[in-house]
């Protein structure tokens, strides 16, 4: 069976505080993004089997967060599971904030409770995706969420807009990991709720909505400010950094005209719709 673990965007991310457990509190929001996926395959098998192909995962095959949670689902169970093969095409990038590493890993979890007929709950499935990452839960909804805490204490969003916009995400070619995005975190506190704004007109956005990780990431890393300039001199009505990664998306309220050569070959570029309800 087909799974397509969709990417998802962060409009506005909030670092509250530093918590005990060394994790920040956070508020955020996150908007799937269906149109950009890896695909996901799994099927029965006699024994399990493992393959990964597309756009190259740095690091230990072991780390892979599509096998934490297939162990994760033997951990969990009070029997011994079917073998299952598991088969994934990677096309979101690795380290942009898409979050495609969480995506996979949650439809990991999705996809071999039901072809493998497991009986895991949605609650279950919510529980096991929190415990493997801070987005891994989002991936289990069906809607645009508000985070809090590490960001898996998830409401749900309705900012009553109900528009499509274009959406253009812009990867540069290099990868910002979560471990240094952190490392020079600057919590703040005593804001309004983003919730409220991303209620305001849209055309507010841009002067109340940020990113706390592009205070940081941005001197470090100048082609961030550069494509965010780009993107607002041809018509976006907000543009942001995603998540804690390199991937700086836009949304215009028309963008017919393909952005692709507006910046290096090495970059990747994603244009489609997004929903804002």
């Amino acid at each position: 069976m087909l799974f397509f673990p969709p990417a998802k965007i962060n409009i506005g991310l909030r670092i509250l505080r530093k918590r005990p457990d060394a994790y920040h509190d956070l508020e955020l929001s996150f908007f799937a993004v269906p149109e950009l996926c890896d695909v996901l395959e799994i099927t029965p098998a006699p024994k399990d089997e493992f393959l990964c192909e597309g756009l190259p995962i740095a690091g230990y095959a072991d780390n892979n967060l599509v096998l934490k949670a297939r162990n994760l689902i033997d951990c969990k169970l009070p029997f011994k599971r079917p073998a299952c093969r598991i088969h994934l095409l990677k096309k979101i990038p690795m380290g942009s904030g898409l979050g495609g590493g969480s995506s996979d890993a949650t439809y990991t979890l999705l996809g071999m409770n039901r072809v493998l007929n497991l009986g895991f709950s949605q609650t279950d499935l919510f529980q096991m995706a929190s415990s493997l990452g801070s987005d891994c839960a989002f991936f289990t909804q069906k809607h645009a969420c508000i985070g809090y805490g590490k960001g898996d204490e998830l409401q749900e969003l309705q900012t009553g807009h109900k528009q499509t916009f274009k959406l253009v995400i812009v990867v540069p070619d290099f990868a910002v990991s979560t471990a240094e995005a952190y490392r020079n975190a600057q919590p703040a506190e005593g804001r309004h709720t983003l919730a409220e704004y991303l209620s305001a007109p849209v055309q507010t956005w841009k002067d109340h909505i940020e990113n706390d990780f592009e205070k940081t990431l941005a001197p470090l890393y100048p082609q961030i400010g550069q494509i965010k300039e780009k993107l607002y001199a041809k018509g976006a009505v907000y543009a942001s950094l995603s998540g804690s990664g390199s991937a700086v998306f836009a949304i215009f309220k028309e963008q017919d005209k393909p952005l692709i050569n507006q910046f290096p070959s090495s970059y990747f570029i994603h244009q489609s719709n997004i929903a804002i309800l």
